[in-house]
């Protein structure tokens, strides 16, 4: 029988070049956080002007695209005092991104379906962002301390 020993760093004892291969390690394996969320924050936003959102694609550093169903008759009778600019109906934090943006510029403009068009770029907007934020440094390494992630010297995970 043949024992093995390690030693086992925190990703603060690593040395740079050791925390660089313990990030792109963790990229490798990543899953977004919020993804259904944000979905469901974009697809009830969508509902409240019985709007359906057809097709859809996201992802970090890229151009994200959807479809929908959207035309003016979806927006007949809106009315700004109608409107709650702080609406939370999924209570996730998109939904500012899109009650913000669609409140502000159907103000601005009294356009509701390009107030509309605005909103849904800027929820999509948003959630690239988030998923772009999650792949950085920063986010990274806070996911490995808080989850007290341990390594071996040259960053691979234990």
């Amino acid at each position: 029988m043949k024992t093995i020993e390690k030693t086992l760093f925190t990703f603060y004892e690593l040395s740079d070049s050791a925390k660089e291969t313990a990030r792109e390690n963790c990229r490798l394996n990543f899953e977004f956080a919020w993804s259904e969320e944000s979905l469901g924050s974009i697809k009830a936003f969508c509902e409240y002007f019985n709007v359906t959102l057809e097709d859809w694609s996201i992802g970090a550093y890229a151009p994200f695209d959807y479809k929908t169903d959207a035309e003016n008759r979806h927006f007949r009778g809106v009315k700004l005092k109608t409107i709650n600019r702080d609406s939370m109906p999924t209570g996730y934090c998109l939904d500012c991104a899109l009650w913000f943006t669609f409140y502000d510029e159907f103000k601005r403009t009294s356009d509701a379906k390009s107030a509309f068009n605005d909103a849904l770029y800027a929820g999509f907007k948003a959630w690239r962002d988030d998923m772009e934020y999650q792949l950085s440094d920063e986010s990274i390494d806070e996911l490995m301390i808080m989850n007290e992630y341990e390594f071996t010297e040259n960053g691979e995970m234990a």
